[in-house]
């Protein structure tokens, strides 16, 4: 009888333990969901809340693309001096832009199709260097306040359905693109075209900065290769500058060579194969100022910029 108690005792005992360990397990099972949970709500990333917004942020996502300030700034230059059969030498110049420049989007959706406007107005100072003796005996700061105005196009796709987005942007995507043009306030002169001569593009003109182009279009130039540059402009006394980056170093301005009759001439090499150049996109700056503009102390700021974008492909 003992024997037999004891036998009915020990097959409660593990009878226990069975249902104690389906519980644990179970409880496990619970944890492991409630921290797979935990997990997947504090690493969800923010989302727009609609088309138009997702538009914007892809905008603020890819600065390189909507760049329109690459050529404001002090740079590296060769430009020399500007003006010596005029009464004031130019040995330096350079643009400083205020804080906050002043962005405005417009954002029209059909369908699957989003056109966009972005326009920036900058406000600056021009700081110029002269004097009017060459040799120089002194040298004067002078400096005139300015502003600029600049737009650009673009249109996005919806190429994904809103859920199945990889990026969370509800399948937006940046698909063409435009060039920039800058103007100035009281702005009188004008590029009227760029031709680029390059072994990648031979004999082609750029009659419109805003023309619309897709991302797979954008100039694409080898390593360090030559471009011969020529630009057309409505003004003969004006100055020409390209700014861009030059082989290895990143803020280049170099001077066109006015040949007359309002043409420009210049050569300019892309950048080096160097890892930060050929992993973004580029803009290089056709940049016409008046002749009073750089030599003139009071006459007014006077400007007219062509940027377009570009990229340097290191595999061919």
């Amino acid at each position: 009888m003992k024997t037999k108690a004891r036998q009915n005792s020990k097959e409660r005992k593990e009878a226990q333990m069975k249902h104690f360990s389906k519980i644990a397990v179970l409880l496990s099972v619970v944890l492991i969901m409630v921290l797979v949970g935990c997990s997947k709500e504090s690493s969800t990333e923010p989302e727009p809340k609609n088309d138009n917004e997702a538009i914007r942020w892809l905008i603020n996502e890819n600065p390189s693309y909507f760049s329109s300030q690459d050529h404001y700034g002090d740079e590296d230059t060769t430009a020399g001096k500007i003006g010596m059969f005029s009464p004031m030498v130019n040995y330096f110049w350079y643009r400083e832009i205020l804080p906050d420049p002043s962005i405005s989007i417009t954002i029209d959706i059909v369908g699957d199709s989003a056109y966009v406007s972005r326009s920036v107005e900058v406000q600056g100072i021009l700081h110029l260097f002269l004097s009017d003796t060459f040799p120089p005996d002194t040298v004067d700061e002078y400096t005139k306040n300015f502003t600029d105005t600049g737009k650009r196009y673009a249109i996005f796709k919806r190429i994904y359905s809103q859920n199945e987005d990889p990026l969370r942007r509800r399948g937006w995507r940046l698909v063409m693109l435009s060039g920039v043009e800058i103007i100035s306030q009281g702005n009188t002169v004008q590029v009227d075209s760029v031709r680029l001569n390059s072994s990648s593009y031979p004999d082609t003109l750029f009659t419109d900065p805003l023309a619309l182009f897709t991302k797979e279009n954008t100039v694409t130039l080898t390593p360090e290769e030559k471009c011969s540059l020529t630009v057309y402009t409505d003004n003969d006394t004006a100055h020409v500058f390209l700014h861009s980056w030059m082989r290895h170093i990143q803020h280049h301005r170099s001077q066109f060579k006015n040949i007359g009759n309002g043409v420009f001439t210049g050569v300019w090499y892309a950048p080096s194969d160097d890892p930060i150049a050929t992993k973004t996109l580029h803009h290089v700056a056709f940049d016409m100022l008046s002749n009073g503009t750089l030599e003139d102390t009071l006459a007014a700021y006077d400007a007219n910029a062509w940027l377009f974008p570009y990229v340097v492909n290191s595999s061919y």
